[in-house]
């Protein structure tokens, strides 16, 4: 009868690692693939797990350290990490290959990595650093696709800056039902509920990080047109909800610094005037947008592409920094736990960038990002509390998450030990369509 429980037991756990492999959508045993060509620091040697590093290492703001790690059976059935300092620095289960630490906030050049169910091969170890000059007392521009898009991608660096204004550019009312348990499936009310309810939380939840709502914006076309209008210029666009029919109810820019016109037709030539007229009136000295290529949503994707063209249509130049909230590999990315590190996401082909740039938000920091996070319907269970089979629902998710792995909310994946950005030049936006 033990033998018997011992392999039912064993079977389970067999089942949970299957499913947990499949969750990537990746091989886990490849090695990502990247061509840092930036300082290197080569020839380091990682001896019994202590590494040394030069003494200038704090000249640079983002450093990347190339390991690379051999096969750990435990790191099949528990998550396999390695500590540095007081940061986790997690992989994904199973994980061998090349990977990369950041390594850009540490207060000692004598760095210990405690390892956790994973093991390292290599004994030396090159080191990549960045100087990206990102001032936070400049003039700084986010592109948010959606009401959530810049919380997520960059709550901590935003509230530290001095100068920025936020522009969400659609209104995010197609997608999941969220609210059809309270308006019996009718989808459109849903998805008119839920827009009023975005364009509310893009407007007030940057109060949390201390953006006037003069400077935050939403520009109110239609979720999922932004590609479609880029192909059918000239046309106007239309809502993905059957009955969904204005756009400029969530066109909120009266109120705005930026003066706009306070309706629009859905097409491709507003949306371009928009960012024309935004850059133009603003004249940012950086910009804080979706990677076009990485970035699998096709409104992040256009709303950078969009960019690109109103910049070289205006002949304007300033530094991008670029985030991905829906990596096209994988949505499972950043894995690991709250508060851990965010390092370079899996690659299996090369993409585009000058630079990387890993901002620090302390434990305060991370705390406030959490409540602007909590801040926005979309992110949370709104109908936990209608009933116990509502609750009992969302608990069945919670464990699932847990047993499978699977676990894509952005809580954990976003509040993070640092928030990370892959830094393009002006002069070489070209380069990313």
């Amino acid at each position: 009868m033990i033998l018997f429980l011992l392999f039912i037991v064993l079977i389970a756990y067999l089942f949970i690692v299957f499913k947990r492999a499949k969750r990537y959508k990746y091989n886990t045993s490849n090695d990502y693939l990247y061509k840092l060509d930036k300082d290197i620091i080569s020839n380091l040697k990682i001896d019994n797990n202590k590494l040394e590093l030069p003494n200038n290492y704090k000249e640079f703001d983002s450093l990347f350290l190339k390991i690379n790690l051999s096969f750990n059976f435990l790191s099949y059935f528990l998550k396999p990490y390695i500590k540095i300092e007081n940061t986790k620095h997690f992989f994904e289960y199973g994980a061998k290959g090349v990977r990369y630490l950041n390594l850009s906030h540490i207060a000692n050049n004598r760095v210990k990595l405690t390892t956790k169910n994973i093991t390292l091969s290599n004994i030396k170890a090159d080191l990549y650093g960045y100087k990206n000059d990102v001032d936070l007392s400049k003039k700084i521009l986010i592109l948010a696709p959606h009401a959530d898009d810049a919380e997520i991608a960059a709550f901590g660096l935003y509230k530290t800056a001095k100068d920025v204004t936020i522009v969400t550019t659609t209104i995010g009312e197609h997608g999941l039902c969220n609210y059809c348990d309270i308006y019996n499936s009718d989808r459109l009310k849903n998805s008119l509920k839920k827009a009023e309810l975005r364009t509310v939380d893009a407007l007030s939840v940057p109060l949390l990080g201390n953006v006037e709502v003069k400077n935050s914006l939403t520009l109110g076309y239609f979720g999922g047109s932004l590609k479609w209008m880029n192909e059918n210029q000239g046309k106007k666009a239309s809502s993905y909800v059957d009955g969904f029919e204005s756009m400029n109810s969530f066109r909120k820019v009266s109120h705005a610094k930026v003066k706009l016109p306070l309706e629009v037709e859905p097409t491709y030539d507003a949306f371009l005037n928009d960012l024309s007229e935004i850059i133009t009136q603003i004249k940012p000295d950086i910009i804080i947008t979706p990677h076009p290529t990485i970035d699998s949503h096709q409104d992040h994707k256009h709303t950078t592409i969009g960019l690109i063209k109103a910049m070289d249509s205006l002949n304007f130049s300033c530094k991008l920094l670029l985030y991905t909230n829906h990596l096209e590999l994988s949505e499972t990315y950043p894995v690991g736990n709250i508060n851990s590190s965010i390092s370079l996401p899996p690659n299996l082909k090369e993409f585009y960038f000058d630079s990387l740039y890993s901002f620090e938000l302390d434990e305060e920091m991370q705390i406030d990002k959490f409540f602007a996070l909590e801040s926005i319907h979309d992110l949370r269970d709104s109908l936990v509390f209608f009933s116990i089979k509502r609750a009992f629902k969302h608990l069945n998710r919670l464990v699932k998450r847990k047993v499978t792995g699977k676990d894509n909310n952005y809580f954990r994946r976003a509040i993070r030990a640092n928030e990370l950005f892959f830094v393009v030049d002006g002069k070489n936006i070209d380069k990313l369509v």
